[in-house]
């Protein structure tokens, strides 16, 4: 598994075209899954299928609904001299936390089918 971290003030994150504000942290990674097909009652493998599911999770001290809604067809994230764009998306899971000094911070999470990566 390949987890990249990077800073929010370091990358610009944007769902649908629109840039995403009060990002303080991206993580994203992908998560793979194997299912095995076996032979009845001699568990000898037979088949075997994999599948890949990528994910962006954000660190946010904004309401995140505003500009992220809960089926983005698109997050790209840019940084550097990259853009990394994940499509098929959809936000699996939202939590709200509140901190001791009245702030409060989000941790979304993205889950998209597709990953690619341009050079801007």
């Amino acid at each position: 598994m390949n987890v990249t971290y990077l800073k929010g003030k370091d990358v610009t994150v944007s769902a649908d075209g629109v840039v995403v504000g009060g990002v303080l942290a991206v993580e994203c990674g992908q998560n793979n899954t194997v299912e095995k097909i076996e032979e009845y009652l001699t568990d000898v493998p037979v088949a075997q299928f994999s599948n890949a599911a990528y994910y962006v999770k954000l660190r946010m001290r904004l309401q995140p609904y505003s500009s992220i809604g809960l089926n983005p067809s698109e997050v790209s994230l840019t940084f550097g001299s990259s853009r990394v764009v994940y499509t098929d998306c959809c936000v699996e899971n939202v939590k709200c936390e509140i901190l001791p000094d009245s702030a409060v911070e989000y941790t979304i999470m993205i889950l998209a089918g597709e990953r690619s990566v341009e050079n801007v």
